[in-house]
Formats: structure tokens, C-alpha cells, sequence
């Protein structure tokens, strides 16, 4: 219902260049070319000028898109008013993760909407923002990748901020849970007797990548660095199973979120992760991301509801 000049109009805001706006798109740059001709003849003003080899959004353009996000905000609203119309047939609600969220978080929240057909996917080798854009996914839910100074506006619960994507956001946030890191270690590992750990005092350890590439890991290398060392990473694994295992067997030790359990039998242990000369924990936040003006349709508010109940859940009880 809206019209897709614009969408190629704001890929070459996101990336630069005709080329790699039609590289995102997956169309002919001569295609790309066209829409913002003709976009530019509706509108009757340039929408870019060149920059070197590179090209930039008019002022123009940035009305134009503005304005953009507030008709595609509209249309979810239009949807989700469809939706509160439909008496008949089950709802279905799709929720892309990762792993470790899908584990903790959504399975046990998607069981308060027996109501609903949730459909979950983890999605790892995919954009999963690039998926909320195209409406191939309801929510996304991921860890915390955005600067804080990305925040544009913010409440209790929900933010609306720019996502660490090049989709041209922003979204809808909820925040879900903040959960502790902790460090695990093998049975015979020299620290298996100790509690806690500061960080920086494991700078010479062999370490497992843990988790997802583009936030899991990403996340442990920022936390690296601010401890003040590189971490020598020689395994690596997505799945949370084959991570404790290898910890188990003395390859390496890893980070892993407190939702995550081990089972007793296989020795490993969990230590309390800190910082020297202070009393901050590590941590990672849990954020549900939805396309603007989608709360309102019934099945994505009844979703998000759920998440963050079970998010409430987890911090009260003091699993996470």
C-alpha cells in the first residue's frame, strides 16, 4: 500500500550509493535509478545530489521520508484495526530470536497464549531486522546492540530507537530482561573451587565464543576490551549445549547468561562475573523490537505482553 519508490529511497540514505541501495534491495541499480526519477517528479524536487563517488539525501528527501515512517506507522495501526474486525480463525503471531532468548524467555512466554499460533525462529544466518521491515516477522527479539545516545525517545517500558540494522528503523522497543553474565569453567579448571571472578584476572585464559556472532560474541569482545584485553578465542559454538560441553571436556571456559541452565552431572560451574574495585556485574539486555505503530494490532500487544511478563517473571524470582 505504500509506495516502494520510497523504500528505495531510503536504502540509498542507509547505504550511500545507487549500487549498494540496489544490492540491499536486491533489484538493478538502473531500477533504483528509476524509482527516485520518478519519486523526484511526484514530489517535484531532487531527492539526492552527489558527494565524491558517493550520494546524499536533499532536504527534500529527508520530508519525504519523515513522512515515510508516519505512513508505514499508519498502516500497521490500519492492520492491527483489521485484525480487532476478524472474529473468525486463530491469530498467528511470529516472534524471530536468539537461541538463548528463545530458551528463557519466549517458549515459556508464548505458553500464555494458547489462543494464538506463534510460529518462533531463530533465524541466525539471517537479518532478522531486515525481516521486520518486510513483514516476514512480528517481533524480534535480541540482545541490546544500540548506543544509548541512539535513543531518540524513551517511557517505563518502551523506547523507540534506532536499531542496529541499515533497514532505515526505527522501531518500537521493549525492554525485557536484564540478566547477569557469568563465567563458566571445567570441573578440574583451577578456578573450579571459587565463586567469583573478576574478568580482567582471566585475560590468559583459552576462551569459547559463545552464542550468536552479531550480538552474543560482539557483546563479550566489547566486555573484553573495556577489562582491558583481547581474549584468546580458539572454539566457538552457537548452540548453548555444545558450549557447556566443551567447557566440560577443558577446552576453554565461557560467558553465559544466568537464564542458562547446566545440568549438575556434568561438573561444570558457574562463577559470578565482576568487575576489580567494583560491584558492577556484567550484563546483557534483552529487547523486544517491533515495526512502528504495530503495538496496537491485538496479537502483537497480546505477544509482547507476554514477553515481558515472563521477563518480570525471571527478575522477580531472581533466575536471571
Amino acid at each position: 500500500m505504500i509506495d516502494p519508490r520510497l523504500k528505495s529511497l531510503a536504502a540509498v540514505r542507509d547505504t550511500g550509493t545507487v549500487t549498494a541501495a540496489a544490492a540491499l534491495l536486491h533489484v538493478t541499480p538502473s531500477t533504483i535509478s528509476q524509482h527516485l526519477r520518478g519519486l523526484a517528479r511526484v514530489v517535484g524536487a531532487d531527492l539526492v545530489e552527489p558527494v565524491g563517488r558517493n550520494v546524499r539525501l536533499t532536504p527534500a528527501a529527508e520530508v519525504v521520508l519523515a513522512h515515510a515512517t508516519a505512513l508505514n506507522a499508519e498502516w500497521e495501526r490500519t492492520l492491527a484495526d483489521l485484525a480487532a474486525l476478524r472474529a473468525a480463525g486463530r491469530a498467528r503471531l511470529r516472534i524471530s530470536a536468539v537461541a538463548s532468548a528463545i530458551v528463557a524467555l519466549v517458549c515459556p512466554a508464548v505458553a500464555r497464549l494458547p489462543e494464538i499460533a506463534v510460529e518462533i525462529g531463530e533465524d541466525a544466518v539471517r537479518d532478522r531486522f531486515r525481516m521486520l521491515a518486510e513483514s516476514e516477522t512480528d517481533i524480534v527479539v535480541t540482545l541490546d546492540a544500540t548506543p544509548p545516545d541512539a535513543v531518540l525517545t524513551t517511557s517505563a517500558d518502551t523506547a523507540r530507537t534506532a536499531a542496529p540494522t541499515d533497514d532505515g528503523g526505527p522501531w518500537e522497543v521493549r525492554e525485557l530482561l536484564t540478566e547477569p553474565l557469568d563465567v563458566i569453567v571445567g570441573p578440574g579448571h583451577r578456578l573450579a573451587g571459587t565463586d567469583r571472578v573478576g574478568l580482567s584476572a582471566l585475560a590468559a585464559e583459552t576462551w569459547i565464543g559463545a552464542g550468536d556472532l552479531i550480538d552474543q560474541q560482539a557483546l563479550f569482545l566489547r566486555l573484553c576490551a573495556q577489562a582491558g584485553f583481547t581474549p584468546h578465542l580458539r572454539h566457538d559454538a552457537l548452540d548453548w549445549g555444545a558450549i557447556i560441553a566443551l567447557v566440560e571436556y577443558g577446552h576453554g571456559i565461557a560467558l553465559l547468561p544466568r537464564t542458562i541452565r547446566i545440568a549438575p552431572e556434568s561438573g561444570v560451574r558457574r562463577l559470578e562475573l565482576g568487575w576489580p574495585d567494583s560491584h558492577t556485574v556484567p550484563h546483557r539486555r534483552l529487547r523486544a523490537y517491533i515495526r512502528p505503530g504495530s503495538a496496537t494490532h491485538p496479537t502483537i500487544a497480546a505477544g509482547l505482553e507476554a514477553l515481558t511478563a515472563e521477563g518480570r517473571r525471571l527478575a522477580d524470582t531472581g533466575t536471571a
